[in-house]
């Protein structure tokens, strides 16, 4: 293994190198990265090297490579960022660990909770830094949601609505999020984010009681909707899907005794003992929140980011409602 990257403030950038030429570059790390002070982009890699110098000469990124290796064994890089399909962030992940960098990987970490927690053993193991691309984490609108609950303005918990659906998503020819293969469904690709969110707000970790599904092809999930329950007697359901009848929608609703405090959109609209308030809160943007967070842990400053176990905690949920929904489990096809 090669020698874990010391840095502090005022030091050398935090160079990072990109596997794969994934939609959500751009956005996800490209566009922040300009907006990050001490962070820079070197890289990119696909597996057709045509590919990587397209996308390279789009995103102005200085290196395009043919092979994922490459950028591995640069010892110019201080960082990867995995923007694969699911089956294969694991792999790449321990690779990429394996190579003394740092990783700031797409969610889900795995599509399972128990490669997930293997791979934080493995990052903790080396004194690197890992850590999911689950954004939403960052939204205001949620840590405001969270604290409100936490105060106890609401009284004893009684149900928590968490749901990711957006029944148009566009998909291009081969999809990894139509291809079970490739770790794909609406489970993988949103549900995270409402599970995340979930467990964010109430501060709790859900038991999976049963699940509601639509699957399109074989083991390829369309819409999912977990009912679950709460350490406190609270209820809860979980929802997400990306193909379907329905309107779209993402929002946490937490109702309580002395009310509800819910999403709206300028921030959130609370009802507490009879009285309705709204409260405005700024939208931010949380690629960057999310860049610059993982940009103080490599530098072994304090972060706001939740700790790698968090995605492990999620991935839990999600296993047991694949579980719930009879669908097969992607334990055989994580390293695909």
């Amino acid at each position: 293994m090669k020698g874990r990257l010391i840095m502090t403030s005022g030091q050398s950038p935090v160079r990072i190198g990109v596997l794969g030429a994934a939609r959500v570059v751009p956005c996800g790390l490209v566009q922040p990265a300009a907006a990050v002070p001490g962070v820079q982009v070197r890289a990119i890699a696909s597996r057709t090297l045509a590919r990587a110098q397209a996308l390279a000469a789009k995103l102005q990124i200085p290196l395009a490579r043919g092979a994922y290796e490459q950028v591995l064994d640069d010892p110019d890089i201080d960082a990867i960022y995995v923007a694969l399909p699911p089956a294969r962030h694991a792999p790449w992940v321990r690779k990429a660990l394996d190579a003394g960098k740092h990783v700031l990987c797409e969610k889900p970490l795995t599509p399972t909770a128990a490669v997930a927690e293997e791979l934080v053993r493995h990052a903790s193991a080396r004194g690197l830094v890992l850590q999911e691309a689950m954004h939403v984490q960052f939204l205001r609108t949620l840590r405001r949601q969270r604290d409100l609950v936490a105060s106890g303005a609401l009284g004893r918990l009684l149900h928590v609505d968490s749901c990711c659906r957006f029944p148009h998503v566009p998909f291009i020819a081969g999809d990894f999020r139509l291809r079970a293969e490739l770790g794909g469904g609406a489970r993988l690709d949103l549900g995270g984010y409402a599970v995340t969110c979930l467990r964010i707000v109430s501060g709790e970790e859900p038991e999976v009681v049963s699940v509601q599904h639509r699957s399109d092809t074989p083991d390829v999930d369309s819409w999912m909707k977990a009912t679950l329950r709460l350490p406190s007697g609270a209820a809860a359901v979980a929802e997400c899907g990306f193909k379907g009848a329905y309107q779209p929608r993402f929002g946490v609703t937490v109702r309580g005794e002395r009310g509800e405090i819910a999403w709206d959109p300028a921030g959130l609209a609370c009802t507490i003992d009879g009285r309705v308030t709204k409260e405005a809160i700024p939208a931010g943007w949380t690629y960057r929140f999310q860049l610059e967070a993982f940009a103080k842990r490599v530098r072994g400053e304090t972060s706001d980011a939740r700790p790698p176990e968090d995605a492990v905690a999620t991935a839990r949920v999600l296993d047991a409602m694949y579980e719930h929904a009879g669908l097969t489990r992607r334990d055989a096809m994580v390293d695909a």
